[in-house]
C-alpha cells in the first residue's frame, strides 16, 4: 500500500512542481517585461526633461544676449540722448572712461547699468522658476508613469518569492514520496533466496 501511495505521491508532487516551474517562468517573463518598461520610461522622461533644461537655458542665453539691444531701445524710447557708439562699448564690457563724461552720458551709463542688473536679475529668476516647474513637471510624470509600474514589480518579485517557496515544498513533497515507493517497494520485491 505504502508503495501505491509513494507512487502516486510521487506523481502529484512532481506535476505539482512542473507547474509551478512554469507559472515561475511567466512570472519571471513579466518581471523582465516590466523592468524593460521602467526603464524605457525612466530613459524618454530623463532624456526630454534634458531636452526641456537645454531648450530653457538656451533661451536664457538669447535673453542676455538681446538685453542690450532691449536696454538701447527702452533708453532711447525714454528720451535719453544716446550715442550708439558710446553704448556698444558700454554694453560690452570695455574699458569705458568715465572722467570725460558729460552729464547726459553719466545718466545713459547710470541708467544703462541700473537697467541691466534689474534685467540679468529678472532674467535669472524666470529662469530659476521656469527651471524648477520644469522639474516638479517630470517628478509628477515620473510618478504617474513608473509608480504603477513599480507596484506591479513588486508584486511580481513577491509572487515570485511565494512561488519560490512553494517550489521548494514541492520538491521536498517529491523526494519524500520517491523515498517512501523506495522503500516500500523493497518489501514488494519476491525473496529468490529460498529462506522464505
Amino acid at each position: 500500500m505504502g508503495f501505491l501511495l509513494g507512487a502516486f505521491g510521487k506523481m502529484a508532487a512532481g506535476r505539482r512542481v512542473r507547474d509551478l516551474q512554469a507559472r515561475m517562468m511567466r512570472v519571471q517573463s513579466r518581471m523582465r517585461r516590466a523592468t524593460r518598461q521602467i526603464e524605457t520610461v525612466s530613459k524618454m522622461l530623463e532624456t526630454q526633461k534634458k531636452a526641456e533644461l537645454n531648450g530653457l537655458q538656451a533661451m536664457g542665453t538669447m535673453a542676455n544676449a538681446s538685453m542690450g539691444g532691449a536696454i538701447f531701445n527702452f533708453l532711447k524710447q525714454g528720451g535719453m540722448n544716446i550715442d550708439q557708439n558710446k553704448f556698444m562699448q558700454m554694453q560690452s564690457g570695455m574699458q569705458f572712461n568715465t572722467a570725460g563724461m558729460t552729464d547726459d552720458d553719466r545718466a545713459v551709463y547710470g541708467a544703462f547699468q541700473n537697467a541691466q542688473t534689474q534685467m540679468k536679475a529678472n532674467n535669472e529668476l524666470l529662469m530659476t522658476q521656469m527651471k524648477q516647474q520644469i522639474e516638479e513637471k517630470y517628478e509628477n510624470l515620473n510618478d504617474a508613469l513608473l509608480e504603477p509600474l513599480k507596484m506591479e514589480e513588486d508584486s511580481l518579485q513577491t509572487e515570485k518569492d511565494s512561488l519560490e517557496s512553494q517550489i521548494q515544498i514541492a520538491q521536498q513533497d517529491y523526494e519524500a514520496c520517491k523515498k517512501m515507493e523506495s522503500s516500500d517497494a523493497k518489501n514488494l520485491a519476491p525473496n529468490y533466496t529460498g529462506q522464505g
